[in-house]
């Protein structure tokens, strides 16, 4: 194929030998270690402008169990653009990672045009302190009741039912 000009195509043969021809490796050689890098667009921002992003980001949030989740806290810048955000429950973290976090991560990349933003959630130290904090209704009337004993005859007395608000 020399006739043809100085261009040729890649042989499958070629591609399949153990050993690079020289043509290969010439253009191996003059490939620079940074041409395969991504050029990552990083724009500083602060963290008075990472919290109003947030917050905006949270109250577009429909499921109001991760948007209770995502606003109980404010989340934290560390090196290199990483945010990290505590949670409660392991619980929460199974749901933010699979449900919000590549929507939040992409939200916070494009609004401040930085792709070096990453996010991690993590699971509270304290959480097990926050273990008797009431989620669902029969959680809620018991603390009530407990800190407010007459509700109980209330309860009784009129014939309520907190199950069918």
């Amino acid at each position: 194929m020399s006739g043809h000009g100085s261009y040729s195509t890649p042989s499958i043969m070629d591609a399949l030998r153990e050993e690079p021809t020289v043509e290969e490796t010439s253009v191996v050689s003059e490939t620079s270690p940074d041409q395969y890098s991504t050029n990552e667009t990083v724009y500083p921002f602060s963290i008075q402008e990472l919290l109003e992003a947030w917050k905006i980001f949270v109250e577009k949030i429909d499921a109001p169990q991760l948007k209770s989740a995502l606003g109980a806290r404010e989340p934290v810048i560390l090196d290199d653009w990483q945010i990290e955000y505590e949670l409660d429950t392991e619980l929460q973290l199974n749901r933010l990672a699979l449900d919000l976090k590549p929507k939040l991560q992409g939200y916070l990349r494009h609004h401040f045009r930085n792709e070096a933003i990453e996010i991690q959630f993590k699971v509270s130290e304290n959480a097990s302190q926050r273990s008797n904090i009431p989620y669902t209704d029969a959680e809620r009337w018991a603390l009530l009741v407990e800190k407010y004993p007459p509700l109980a005859g209330l309860k009784a007395k009129f014939g309520l039912d907190f199950e069918h608000f």
